[in-house]
C-alpha cells in the first residue's frame, strides 16, 4: 500500500451521508475519497499523487462500469497538483464519453477540471447511468458513533404543508423516476397544483414565491446554490431538487398528495 493512500471496502457507505476515517483518524484537509462500484480510494493530498478510475479492474484504483464496454478502461484521472501554495485536485477526462458534475458544463475527453471542495458526484452514461462518488475533505469530519442501537438519522429539512406540496408538483417526474425526468415549468406546476383536491387560484407566479421562500431559508441555513447570485438561474431547480432528495425530504410516496390533497394550505 503506497503511504497515505488508503483502500475503501465494499461495504463504505455514501459519501454523501458520512466522510469516512482516514487511518483511523479524521482525513486532514483536502483527503480525497473516491467511490465506485466495489468501493474506492482515499487519498491524502500529496503534489503529484494520481487516482485512476475507470472498468479496467485490475489497474485502476477505483472500478466503475466493468461490464458497459462504453466505459473506457481508464475513464478519469485524478491528480494532486500544486495551488497557491497548497495543493489541488483536478480530473481529466481520459475516456471517449463526457464526464458529468452538477453546476458544470460536461467534461470532455481529454479535458480536465479542477475537483470542488466538499461532495461531488461523478456522471457516466454508457449503457447505464454510472455514478463515482468523490468527497474532498476540509478536515472536519461531523459524525458521531454509531452503534447498532442507535436510532436512524433523520435529515429531513423543515417544510410548511403549502411548501411541501408546491415542491411535490414541481419535482412530480422526478419523484416519479420518469425516464429523462426534469422539474416542472413554473406554469406547469401551477397547472398540477390546481387539480390537486381541494387546491385553486394556483398561478405560475404564486408558485415561485413558495419555492423562492423555500431557496432563500435554506441559504440562510447555510446550503450552498441555490440563489441567482450563486448558480445559474438555469441551475437553481436541480440544485434545489438535489438537496431535496439527498436529505430525504421529498420521497416517491409523497406523489400521494397530488391525488388525495391536504385541505387548505393558504394558511
Amino acid at each position: 500500500m503506497t503511504q497515505g493512500m488508503y483502500p475503501l471496502g465494499r461495504l463504505t457507505p455514501s459519501l454523501v451521508r458520512q466522510e469516512p476515517l482516514f487511518a483511523g483518524a479524521t482525513a486532514p484537509a483536502g483527503t480525497l475519497f473516491v467511490l465506485g462500484d466495489a468501493g474506492g480510494y482515499a487519498a491524502a493530498a500529496v503534489s503529484g499523487r494520481e487516482l485512476l478510475v475507470g472498468r479496467n479492474t485490475p489497474d485502476v484504483h477505483v472500478a466503475i462500469g466493468s461490464g458497459d464496454a462504453y466505459v473506457s478502461r481508464e475513464h478519469a484521472t485524478l491528480r494532486c497538483v500544486p495551488y497557491g501554495g497548497t495543493t489541488q485536485w483536478v480530473i481529466r477526462n481520459g475516456g471517449k464519453l463526457p464526464i458529468r458534475m452538477p453546476d458544470n458544463a460536461p467534461l470532455l475527453s481529454a479535458h480536465e477540471a479542477p475537483l470542488p471542495g466538499g461532495y461531488t458526484p461523478l456522471y457516466i452514461q454508457g449503457e447505464q447511468l454510472h455514478v463515482v462518488e468523490v468527497l474532498v475533505s476540509d478536515g472536519r469530519r461531523r459524525r458521531g458513533a454509531v452503534s447498532p442501537q442507535t436510532s436512524t438519522g433523520n435529515l429531513r429539512l423543515p417544510l410548511t404543508r403549502r411548501e411541501w406540496l408546491v415542491l411535490v408538483a414541481m419535482f412530480a417526474d422526478v419523484l416519479a423516476r420518469e425516464d429523462q425526468a426534469m422539474p416542472n415549468s413554473w406554469n406547469g406546476t401551477a397547472k398540477l397544483l390546481n387539480t390537486v383536491p381541494g387546491q385553486s387560484g394556483w398561478t405560475d407566479r404564486k408558485a415561485e414565491n413558495v419555492v423562492d421562500g423555500v431557496r432563500q431559508r435554506l441559504t440562510s441555513a447555510g446550503i450552498e446554490r441555490l440563489t441567482r447570485e450563486t448558480a445559474p438561474s438555469e441551475a437553481l431547480k436541480a440544485n434545489l431538487a438535489r438537496v431535496l432528495l439527498d436529505t430525504g425530504t421529498l420521497v416517491p410516496d409523497d406523489l400521494r398528495v397530488l391525488t388525495t390533497g391536504i385541505g387548505n394550505t393558504e394558511s
